[in-house]
């Protein structure tokens, strides 16, 4: 198909403002001239070869579309139909809200929740502060996912081993019975797939699709799926095969430690048996870009390994893989030309995860580092110098959410926390994701947050978290789009709007404030999406 987007105003990462009325020329997918309407390109464009569909955007802005460089497309999709606890400020009213679900909802199996902070209600909650409200298995999940909090119903029909999974915790009682809390490994290893599983192959599906069209309609067209398993990817290629996959995707395969070297390895090898026949070359619209490391937990359960005991307990917690096992399993990765991905919060998680790439000796592999939350200064200088890739998600740097961590961790810490400027200063490649479901998926908040270090919930107040590390909107805006794009090895084909690229973009109306206003950044309203051409979603 041939297209001629005309009367456009290019937004570009230069920030500049939009430009003077312009005409896109698409022919097979793909940017074939850029210019106005009377060049010689734009008119042989219109003269020679198949009808060209004219779309007139009548003055409204376009740019890039977005890249979402970290989420978890089938656990937003499962997501959405779960009752939301975060507005809850005590146990009190958490109790309140499951009670009126309960009653709300009479025929549910099981009763579903999300985004429960732990700060209100302290971190060590138990099966005991639930189970008089429904005797129905009662699912609560953290707000960043890391923790699972259940009443005693749902530890029944949960098939929870004697020992904890490496990298997680069933917390129990002194005669080893689980309590109803479960962390980092357990959630993953443990919840989910049950919770999955549960679920028909139809219903995973439309999960999936219901995911996939809210991301087109904030304005995504291209994902990087994060902590994949095989019946995952089972899922997403079926809607792949069958054309139903609007998005460009690239997966991270989720690898835990066991214990065991050679199990470790044999699970890299798989990811690398995938990768051949779905990579860049063979499958660049649906491909395995490599695996992902869960390196510690997080901060708001006190399962993140930072340099110090933590306040609240103070107990140190050290990062999930040592060295020896991490450097097994990354070599088998660099080998099999898989990317790594570590999630790494604690700055003696992230200490962990450069040494380990360090000894690599391969800088040009783009293995990335997700979160980065707390760093040491030293630390932040050493992501550019070895290539890693800095994947941030800067709804996470929100003073509202993280008003408690100065008692958990102490103000020297906090004093580090998402220092994305640093990493920016000393020559990190930068690319933005949502971490959704953790967060919400708007690109709109993880810009604003950025740009700003405010809270896109308050964005008229004046609190900030480290404002000395904010991005530039310029820098920002790119690590939405072309350095997600660079993080996967797609900067070639998607990222910008140049010739010879794809012709992902979408068009905005209002065009909003692009020279200096970041408020303008959370009215910006996405009227369409284009896939390649082709219109994915449209507000009309």
């Amino acid at each position: 198909m041939r297209t001629l987007i005309q009367n456009a105003r290019m937004i570009t990462t230069d920030t500049k403002g939009p430009r003077e009325l312009c005409c896109l020329a698409v022919n097979d997918h793909t940017i074939q001239h850029i210019g106005h309407l009377d060049d010689a390109s734009i008119q042989n464009f219109l003269r020679h070869g198949e009808e060209v569909q004219i779309v007139d955007l009548q003055g409204r802005g376009i740019m890039p579309s977005f890249i979402d460089g970290h989420t978890h497309l089938l656990q937003f999709g499962i997501s959405m139909s779960k009752v939301s606890l975060g507005n809850c400020a005590n146990l009190e009213e958490i109790r309140q809200v499951i009670q009126s679900t309960a009653q709300e909802e009479p025929d549910a199996q099981r009763l579903m929740f999300q985004a429960w902070k732990q700060s209100a209600t302290g971190s060590l909650v138990s099966s005991e502060m639930l189970n008089d409200l429904s005797e129905r298995p009662i699912y609560i999940e953290s707000h960043d996912l890391h923790a699972v909090w259940c009443n005693a119903a749902a530890v029944r029909e949960l098939e929870i081993p004697d020992e904890d999974i490496p990298g997680g915790r069933v917390h129990r009682t002194a005669d080893h019975l689980p309590t109803g809390l479960f962390e980092d490994a357990a959630v993953l290893g443990i919840i989910w797939p049950f919770l999955t599983q549960c679920l028909t192959h139809e219903e995973k599906l439309d999960r999936l699709r219901e995911a996939i069209e809210t991301y087109n309609r904030a304005g995504y067209t291209s994902a990087i799926d994060m902590a994949v398993d095989e019946d995952y990817w089972n899922l997403l290629r079926e809607l792949y095969e069958k054309g139903e996959l609007n998005l460009r995707l690239a997966v991270h395969f989720l690898v835990s430690p066991t214990g065991s070297t050679e199990s470790d390895v044999e699970q890299v090898r798989r990811v690398s048996q995938l990768h051949e026949a779905y990579n860049i070359l063979t499958s660049p619209d649906f491909r395995v870009a490599g695996i992902k490391l869960m390196c510690d937990g997080v901060i708001d359960s006190c399962t993140a390994a930072i340099s110090e005991p933590y306040k609240s307990t103070g107990q140190s917690v050290q990062p999930y893989w040592t060295a020896e096992a991490l450097s097994e399993v990354l070599t088998a990765a660099d080998d099999g030309m898989l990317q790594v991905a570590m999630h790494a919060i604690g700055d003696e998680a992230v200490t962990l995860a450069i040494n380990g790439l360090e000894a690599l000796g391969t800088t040009g592999k783009r293995h990335r580092i997700e979160h980065l939350e707390v760093t040491k200064p030293e630390d932040a200088k050493r992501l550019g110098r070895l290539g890693i890739t800095a994947s941030i998600q800067p709804v996470h740097c929100d003073p509202i959410q993280n008003i408690d961590w100065t008692p958990l961790i102490g103000q020297k810490l906090c004093g580090r926390a998402f220092a994305y400027r640093e990493f920016a200063d000393h020559g990190a490649r930068i690319a933005i994701g949502s971490d959704a479901p953790t967060a919400p998926h708007s690109p709109w908040n993880n810009l604003f947050n950025a740009t700003t270090r405010k809270s896109y919930n308050r964005p008229y107040e004046e609190e900030t978290m480290n404002a000395e590390f904010k991005l530039t909107l310029v820098q920002a805006l790119a690590a939405t789009n072309i350095g997600a794009a660079y993080s996967c090895f797609a900067e070639d084909m998607v990222g910008s709007l140049e010739v010879g690229k794809r012709a992902d973009f979408i068009v905005l109306d209002p065009i909003g404030d692009w020279k200096g206003e970041p408020l303008s950044l959370l009215s910006c309203n996405v009227t369409s999406t284009w896939l390649g051409g082709r219109k994915a979603w449209s507000k009309d």
